[in-house]
Parts: C-alpha cells; sequence; structure tokens
C-alpha cells in the first residue's frame, strides 16, 4: 500500500470520529483528534508523494498533449499527400482528355469570323506542322455558354497578358511547335490559315476546343466549363525564327 492511500484512509477514519466527539465532555479527546489529522496531513512523506503524483500527472498530461499534436501534424501531412495525389489524378485525367486530341468526323468545327484584320503581314510566312509559332491571344466564351446555373457569355478566362516582376503586365507570346498536341484542335487548325503578323478572331466549337471534360484547375474550378465555344482574337507574332512585335 502506498504512502498515500495509507494516509489517506487513517484521516478518513479520524474524520468519520469528529461528529462523535462533540460536546466539552469529548474536548481533549476531540483536540488529540484534530491534531492527529494536522499531523497526518502535513507530514513530509505525505507531500513528498503527493508533489510526485502531481509532477506524474502533469507529465502525463503533457505526454498526451505531445501525442495529440503528433497525430494531427501525421493527419495533416496524410490530407496534404492526398491532396498532392488527387492534384496529379486530375492533371492525369486532364491529359488523357487534353486539347491535342483530334475529332476527325469531317467536320469543321471553327468559323473565323474575322477572316484578317488590317494588321502588316508577311503572306509568304505561313506555319506547318512542326513549325515554332507563338501566338498573343485573348479568350472569351461564347454566347450562350451555360453551365451548372452559370452564365459565362462573353466572360473572358484567359489571355496572354503576364506580369514581368513588379512592373505592369505585357503581351507575352505562348510559343510551341505546331502541332505538338500542347494547343486544342481549334487553335492548330486556325494557325495552319495564318501569316506571320496576322491577326483573326476565331469562334471554336466543343468538339476542337475542351469538349465535354471541360477544363479544370487543382482545386476542381471550371476554367473552362464542358461543351463550351470558346472566342479568341489571336494574332501570329512568331514562325520559326522569324517575329513580329507583340
Amino acid at each position: 500500500m502506498g504512502i498515500i492511500q495509507e494516509t489517506e484512509e487513517k484521516l478518513a477514519a479520524l474524520k468519520l470520529r469528529l461528529p462523535e466527539l462533540e460536546g466539552k465532555a469529548n474536548k481533549n479527546e476531540r483536540t488529540k483528534v484534530n491534531k492527529d489529522i494536522y499531523n497526518l496531513e502535513n507530514a513530509e512523506a505525505y507531500l513528498a508523494a503527493l508533489k510526485e503524483r502531481l509532477n506524474e500527472s502533469r507529465a502525463e498530461a503533457a505526454k498526451s498533449e505531445d501525442a495529440a499534436h503528433e497525430a494531427k501534424l501525421r493527419r495533416e501531412e496524410e490530407e496534404r499527400k492526398m491532396r498532392e495525389a488527387d492534384a496529379v489524378r486530375r492533371a492525369e485525367e486532364k491529359a488523357k482528355i487534353g486539347p491535342a486530341q483530334p475529332e476527325d468526323d469531317g467536320e469543321v468545327h471553327m468559323e473565323i469570323s474575322i477572316p484578317k484584320l488590317k494588321k502588316a503581314c508577311d503572306e509568304t510566312v505561313k506555319p506547318v506542322v512542326g513549325d515554332k509559332v507563338g501566338i498573343t491571344y485573348v479568350g472569351k466564351f461564347a454566347d450562350g455558354t451555360k453551365h451548372e446555373g452559370i452564365d459565362y457569355s462573353g466572360k473572358e478566362f484567359d489571355n496572354s497578358m503576364r506580369k514581368q516582376g513588379k512592373g505592369p503586365a505585357v503581351q507575352t507570346p505562348l510559343t510551341f511547335k505546331l502541332g505538338d498536341g500542347r494547343a486544342i484542335r481549334g487553335w492548330e487548325e486556325a494557325l495552319k490559315t495564318m501569316a506571320l503578323g496576322e491577326e483573326i478572331e476565331v469562334t471554336i466549337r466543343p468538339k476542337w476546343a475542351y469538349r465535354k471534360g471541360g477544363l479544370q484547375d487543382d482545386n476542381g474550378k471550371w476554367i473552362v466549363p464542358p461543351n463550351a465555344s470558346l472566342v479568341f482574337q489571336m494574332r501570329l507574332v512568331q514562325v520559326r525564327e522569324q517575329t513580329v512585335p507583340p
């Protein structure tokens, strides 16, 4: 039996006697019992044992807090890994339905509504598959584009304006190799009709854009909703190593 239990049992027994010792006749006995209670409660060994038990309780509480904190960190790390894995999965799914997959159904799924704006262009320099090209562009949703109750009609979703450090945004051409699968089918087909420096407006229907899969960011938010028709103003500013100012 430990000293704490032994002392507390003695104290309990003494305190049970006190109600029986009321009155003058039992004064001396009551005084002795109170003195015994005081001595027991203030005994060095008992107080030291109580202090040790308190320290152990605090240590155990701290240990429990540390364990809870470590468990929280593990959960957060697992959640982070799950988010990263989910982002990779979405990227892989996006790649599977990516923009470069052609829809060869024999139909043309775009309209060049402004064949040529009056900008200087070089008709002798036109890109072919395999050429490096650079374009500046503004992309908007065609009228009537709706998804899940949201009307996207006429809203801009992308452009080639980019920040340069702390300076203002400037036209920054997007460059890629024609036919390498980085662009949607509508861009590929439109670029084949263009000359260096030429600017067009083209409406691209879903089959030559992002089709029924649409395009989402890493958080699952729609950049381009499913079955959206897109309208681009685009200018060809580079063909191979030849360029014009953006």
